[in-house]
């Protein structure tokens, strides 16, 4: 089997954020959803069991509104359609998709009790279901399926896009947070994430990017396009 290019695939992320420049915005609501739950947090009373629990249903909402906006920003990457009807395609999807998530989770959480790594290495080898049902429409079962059988042989390939992108990441928040601390005195660094938002718009979109880019080369390159069709599941 052909190997994932992993070069081809960072770069075509980035090709397509420049070509498709309204992918931003679904990533930046995405990304300021987060930043507004990191802000509460950060102002969170830990004695005051009535405003845990009003954060933690915060938390649930966040959460929900960022898989569809991170689905709308997948489908973008791959198609030439509109922004308008990306976000009607992703609600179409978002069911599939969350339960597909939700099963995602529990197999990586299941493996990670058992050991650290079966959970890495799962959460890596079901990672592109997200693509699978965005781009050909899989259902739940079968987007686990196709993310588990192209990864196959690709796997160290796959986990290398994403520490890359972890790495980029990580580095860019150690300066805005760096730059914040030193220029506003520590005072504000609740804001911090407000301010980090729009760059971390840019690397979502660029991370999501990369991943279609990566799962088209490995569907491309595996038999599975020849395989009876098992969308309906």
């Amino acid at each position: 089997m052909k190997k994932l290019d992993i070069e081809i695939a960072l770069a075509e992320g980035f090709r397509t954020i420049l070509e498709k420049p309204s992918i931003i915005f679904p990533s930046l609501a995405s990304s300021l959803l987060f930043s507004f739950l990191v802000y509460l947090s950060s102002s969170l009373d830990k004695k005051d069991i009535n405003e845990i629990t009003h954060v933690l249903e915060i938390a649930i909402a966040v959460i929900l509104l960022g898989i569809y906006f991170d689905s709308v920003v997948v489908r973008l990457a791959y198609t030439k359609s509109s922004i308008f009807e990306a976000f009607g395609f992703a609600l179409k999807k978002y069911p599939i998709v969350l339960t597909a998530m939700i099963l995602y989770v529990i197999s990586v959480a299941l493996g990670s009790v058992a050991l650290v790594i079966p959970g890495i290495y799962l959460a890596v080898r079901l990672y592109y279901f997200i693509d699978a049902i965005l781009i050909d429409e899989k259902g739940v079962i079968s987007s686990l399926k196709t993310s588990w059988r192209i990864v196959k042989g690709n796997w160290w390939a796959t986990f290398l896009i994403l520490i890359i992108i972890a790495l980029f990441s990580i580095l860019i928040d150690i300066f805005i947070t760096s730059a914040l601390s030193i220029i506003q005195f520590g005072k504000y660094l609740k804001i911090g994430a407000f301010v980090q938002a729009p760059i971390t718009a840019v690397f979502r979109a660029w991370s999501y990017s990369a991943f279609v880019n990566a799962y088209l080369q490995l569907r491309n390159n595996s038999a599975q396009l020849n395989e009876p069709n098992d969308n309906v599941i």
